[in-house]
């Protein structure tokens, strides 16, 4: 089956669609290298589930010029043993640049193959080259090639936004703007294109264009709407500044009846044709400049010996007016279940136990204080639920930025080692209050503060900030090492939380994270698990 999408001129073909012969067993050999690639490589294939066709080549090119290069996009289904996935089905998007190796005309000078037209300066070395009835084909990482840029920044904005050049050149489609653009180093899960000449109109934003531009390509593509196109898209046509303002997005085309192997069935209550499979591939958002990175801004600061205090308070206030905005741009109207809400927090404290020798010694304070929180909320929620909804799901210092405008908020993915399902799921927003105070130990470790309380004392600001935002009632209370006062007594907004139960849901998910954190550590960074290891003790000796 093939759908074609002519708004956006995409073409989606099930299986392998218009790969050539060969460029999947370049793919094998190719993918557990990349540091995004989702699992350990070894057994594991690469199953088509579909492919996109997206539209390529400069304008202006005639037919009787040299063939544009092809950008295709397989979406690759990840099949081996233990990847079935709480979601049902493990898929990655690849895309991938076709350069068609042309040989010069005769007396040119050079044949053979290998000759002709070059691709594009900077795309580095092809990943293969494979044979077609046309000729040798070149395979090139659409992540780093220019051709395959332009060709989602297309996609993305086509409907209602037209690219717009720099003036006076007359071609909106000019490919000038491509110019400066230059991949963003260092992701481990996405591949983001930084493009700063490219001009492009803001959705509801009566005229309004940026100057730059940022494109991030989902590597893993969950099955329904992604939380980073579909959050922050929310939150811009709210017309919250607190995010870089959303501009648009590639909507997998509804395919009926294609899922790919090991996703569940659509319930049988339900039409067929109106639960057709979706999924979003690509965002573009505004390119924030002059920015500093939020970790690495507050581990300067622990390292010089300055407060972050007053950046923190600030913060607070960003995190809680992007609460109350979600409340109301994606309401959920769901509540919490403290039993099913206990449930996921033992199961998380078990397998960080089992998982991290150092946390036995906390096994018996863990489950007191799980029994104490349980016991509470059975108690409180009965005659007042605790409404949830949407939040940002994996909130730290890395995730933010201080500009010139104040703080800004990036990647709703959530944390990327949870299962999409509990990532997408409607939750507390003291979640990423918890994810942000955690953040500020690890600044004060990484920077060696000298200061002993400034990690406590920029975790006491930021939830003074917080609290004065939603309008609960001023004051600090407690020392820096005890914060527990300060916990927002409004702490969802919507809502309210008597000051003992916010203190005990802030206590268990701080826990949660540092559990978290230290599975982490211990896998990956050994010699920073002491960081989650003396949270972990903290939140316990209270």
């Amino acid at each position: 089956m093939t759908i074609i999408d002519e708004a956006r001129s995409v073409i989606v073909h099930e299986g392998a669609g218009p790969l050539p012969d060969g460029v999947l067993r370049l793919l094998d050999a190719w993918l557990p290298g990349r540091r995004w690639y989702p699992v350990p490589g070894d057994g594991v294939r690469h199953v088509p589930w579909l492919t996109v066709e997206l539209p390529a080549g400069a304008p202006g090119q005639s037919s009787g010029g040299p063939r544009p290069p092809g950008v295709v996009v397989p979406l690759l289904h990840l099949a081996g043993p233990g990847l079935a996935g709480d979601d049902g089905a493990l898929v990655i998007q690849v895309p991938l640049v076709l350069h068609h190796v042309e040989a010069e005309p005769a007396g040119s000078g050079s044949a053979g193959r290998g000759a002709g037209r070059p691709p594009p300066a900077g795309t580095g070395a092809p990943i293969g080259v494979v044979d077609t009835d046309d000729g040798p084909v070149a395979v090139y990482d659409g992540g780093t090639h220019p051709a395959a840029w332009r060709a989602y920044l297309e996609a993305a904005l086509t409907a209602g936004h037209p690219l717009a050049a720099d003036p006076p050149r007359a071609d909106p489609r000019d490919q000038g703007w491509l110019e400066d653009a230059r991949p963003l180093g260092g992701e481990q899960s996405n591949t983001s294109v930084l493009v700063p000449e490219l001009r492009v109109e803001v959705p509801g934003g009566d005229g309004e264009r940026v100057h730059g531009v940022i494109l991030k390509i989902l590597r893993t593509v969950p099955l329904g709407p992604h939380p980073d196109v579909v959050i922050p898209e929310a939150l811009t046509r709210a017309g919250w500044d607190g995010v870089p303002r959303y501009l648009g997005s590639i909507e997998l085309p509804r395919v009926p009846g294609a899922v790919p192997a090991g996703a569940p069935a659509p319930p049988a209550s339900e039409p067929r044709d109106a639960h057709g499979v979706h999924a979003h591939l690509a965002v573009v958002s505004e390119l924030v400049t002059g920015a500093d990175d939020g970790f690495e801004l507050a581990c300067a600061h622990a390292q010089e010996g300055l407060g972050f205090d007053e950046r923190a308070a600030e913060l607070g206030a960003v995190v809680a007016r992007m609460h109350t905005v979600l409340a109301v741009a994606r309401p959920t109207g769901t509540t919490l279940d403290p039993s099913a809400f206990m449930g996921v927090l033992r199961r998380r404290a078990a397998e960080a136990i089992a998982d991290v020798p150092g946390l036995a010694p906390y096994r018996a304070g863990i489950t007191a204080f799980y029994d104490e929180v349980s016991e509470h909320l059975a108690r409180v929620t009965e005659d007042h639920p605790v409404p949830l909804q949407a939040i940002h799901g994996d909130l730290h210092l890395g995730q933010v930025l201080h500009a010139r405008s104040g703080w800004k908020v990036l990647d709703f993915e959530g944390e990327p080692q949870r299962p999409v399902a509990e990532r997408t799921a409607p939750d507390l927003p003291l979640r990423d209050v918890a994810g942000l105070l955690r953040s500020f130990d690890y600044a004060a470790a990484v920077g060696e503060a000298a200061d002993p309380e400034w990690s406590s004392r920029a975790q006491l600001s930021f939830l003074e900030g917080y609290r004065q935002a939603l309008g609960g009632p001023g004051g600090r209370h407690g020392s820096p090492r005890d914060h527990g006062g300060a916990v927002p007594g409004a702490a969802v907004p919507g809502g309210a939380l008597d000051v003992t139960t916010a203190e005990l849901l802030l206590r268990a998910l701080t826990l949660d994270k540092a559990l978290y954190e230290a599975v982490y550590e211990a896998r990956h960074r050994p010699a920073w698990l002491y960081i989650p290891l003396r949270a972990v003790a903290r939140v316990l000796d209270r």
